[in-house]
């Protein structure tokens, strides 16, 4: 009988059985819990047996889960291994990066560490800023790479993800009128586009929070205080979705791109940049 493992669901496997949690284990992945949900009944699938049973709150290995998470840390452990092995671990340097603040802190400490691992000798200096300071930054040569979430030139979309309205599932400030609105400062292109389509369907609104921070502005939706605009990727438990059957028209799709100055090391940044796009390829 022919059976493929996919690493990517073996890693989101590993990291329920480390946490105890579907929850944990998609902010680990740096995936939804849907994701998680729907990767682990693939993988069941592929093994042909459930993986977990639930014992009142706990979630527990069955049986094939315990012998599959046996063999799960060898091949993760022989994967990283061999990506160290041909990852080039003698080059060395200094990369300076950007990323809005609502992707460092869902996906970079996982980035960061694995790039680590295999780059021991190079180092990575983190910048975060709003899209387009980053872009002026990069511009200016402050910066050798950057991730975009806004139109600009050149660069090569590497991620793609839904706008969604956000409300507290406890909160009534969706029913406000007008609604109040927590968004990022102005040169936002989600801001914009987020006020263009009220104002089209003719729903009144006034900005109520406005932030350079995500999780401030995901703070003001949790607290009941405002809807926002956010990706989909940064939901949480506590929040539910608005649509047009609650008078909120659908949002566009976000689209997060890779930028690399003419001015840096190419080889250097060419190396991390493919290491990032490679992650989202993986959760695309």
């Amino acid at each position: 009988m022919h059976m493929e493992l996919p690493i990517d669901l073996l890693q989101t496997f590993s990291s329920i059985a480390e946490t105890g949690s579907f929850t944990q284990a998609g902010e680990a992945q740096h995936i939804t819990q849907s994701a998680v949900s729907m990767q682990m009944k693939r993988l069941e699938g592929i093994v042909g047996h459930s993986l977990f049973q639930k014992r009142g709150r706990s979630l527990n290995l069955t049986s094939t889960g315990e012998t599959l998470l046996e063999h799960t840390l060898m091949i993760l452990k022989a994967h990283n291994e061999a990506v160290a092995a041909f990852a080039r671990p003698d080059m060395f340097g200094r990369i300076r990066f950007g990323c809005p603040e609502e992707y460092a802190s869902r996906f970079l400490p996982t980035v960061l560490a694995d790039f680590r691992k295999a780059f021991p000798r190079i180092r990575v200096d983190l910048y975060g800023a709003e899209s387009p300071e980053l872009n002026q930054m990069l511009i200016r040569e402050e910066l050798d790479l950057c991730l975009l979430g806004i139109k600009a030139e050149g660069g090569r979309v590497i991620h793609r993800e839904p706008l969604v309205w956000a409300t507290s599932s406890q909160g009534t400030a969706h029913a406000e009128d007008p609604v109040p609105l927590a968004v990022y400062h102005e040169g936002c292109c989600c801001r914009k586009e987020a006020m263009e389509v009220l104002r089209q369907a003719g729903k009144p609104f006034w900005i109520a929070f406005v932030s350079h921070s995500i999780s401030s502005i995901l703070a003001a939706v949790r607290a009941g205080l405002a809807v926002a605009p956010i990706s989909a990727g940064s939901l949480e438990e506590s929040f539910r979705t608005l649509g047009p059957e609650n008078g909120f028209p659908l949002l566009s799709m976000s689209e997060l791109s890779l930028h690399q100055s003419p001015s840096a090391d190419k080889e250097l940044v060419s190396c991390f940049a493919d290491f990032i796009e490679e992650f989202f390829q993986r959760r695309n």
